[in-house]
């Protein structure tokens, strides 16, 4: 095993295990792992230089760790793994599961939330006596701008009565919108699925 840290390189590290002993099978040298700050090589020796090799390894500051080979083991290790990825994919069912179940519960209560907000909004930019109307458009991509020309001349009335056209409106800062429109406008995103 190598830290990370450590200045060889993977061939500087080759090159070394090769000089660290003359005994070493260059082509049984294997890089098998590595994370953020270990890498983990095999390395296939004669039985006979293995007390040398693992002291020249360790004055090369790598740590040197016998694997024996348990058929049991890995077939143990292996069922665990199926084990567990079976579980996966039954607490994976179940959550889908609950997502689809309360799914519409949450959509509702963000839909209230942004009709509350809108009718916060539309009496906080035009006062009292409350009289408005609250409506969702969906428009495509291509009539976008036909549409919000259309609101835009349509609601033109309410420019002086919303207060200031421009962004240095502290109320419009606040409210988190980039845009002034003569009405209130609250986008709903309906992309949940990507």
């Amino acid at each position: 095993m190598l830290c990370r840290g450590q200045p060889s390189t993977h061939c500087n590290m080759k090159f070394g295990f090769f000089c660290l002993t003359i005994f070493f099978l260059f082509p049984l040298f294997r890089k098998v792992a590595e994370d953020a700050e270990f890498l983990l090589y095999g390395v296939t020796l004669f039985k006979r230089i293995y007390a040398d090799f693992k002291q020249a390894a360790r004055e090369h500051k790598f740590i040197v760790r016998d694997f024996a080979f348990d058929e049991s083991e890995i077939e143990k290790e292996r069922s665990e793994r199926d084990a567990l990825g079976a579980d996966v994919k039954k607490q994976t069912l179940m959550l889908v599961r609950w997502i689809k179940t309360n799914f519409s519960e949450a959509f509702v209560a963000w839909v209230h939330i942004k009709a509350l907000r809108t009718f916060v909004e539309s009496v906080l930019r035009f006062g009292l006596p409350v009289n408005f109307v609250s409506f969702a458009v969906l428009p495509t991509k291509k009539s976008e701008k036909k549409v919000r020309d259309i609101l835009d001349s349509s609601f033109a009335h309410l420019v002086g009565r919303g207060g200031s056209e421009t962004m240095d409106d502290p109320m419009l800062i606040q409210s988190g919108q980039s845009e002034y429109y003569p009405y209130v406008y609250f986008p709903l995103s309906l992309d949940f699925i990507k």
